[in-house]
């Protein structure tokens, strides 16, 4: 392969990529319509929420919940001394959804 083939392959690999990624990214401060809210409330207001192996933050600094594109998502809660919260939903377009957590203090 010669080196300009080898240069517009890579240019071509680079937009598909470009392309395949556009879909994906999307400012999360603006919910779309269609999205679900999800409120978690637990006594812990310093617990930090993960959603799909991202941090959303801490439980304190959410009080109105947060919006999530419909599918299937895993929720995971944690705090220090605390076994974390794990669970899977699959949320429907528009749903409003409260989940109620309780977290056990991991035992001496």
């Amino acid at each position: 392969m010669t080196a300009r083939r080898a240069g517009a392959a890579a240019a071509l690999a680079l937009a598909t990529l470009a392309v395949a990624c556009a879909g994906t990214a999307r400012d999360p401060s603006r919910p779309d319509a269609d999205d679900a809210i999800v409120k978690v409330r637990t006594r812990f207001k310093e617990a930090s929420l993960w959603v799909d192996g991202r941090f959303i933050g801490p439980i304190g600094g959410l009080p109105g919940g947060f919006a999530l594109e419909p599918g299937k998502h895993r929720f995971e809660l944690r705090h220090d001394g605390y076994f974390s919260h794990y669970q899977e939903l699959d949320l429907a377009p528009r749903q409003r959804l409260e989940l109620d957590i309780e977290l056990a203090p991991v035992l001496p």
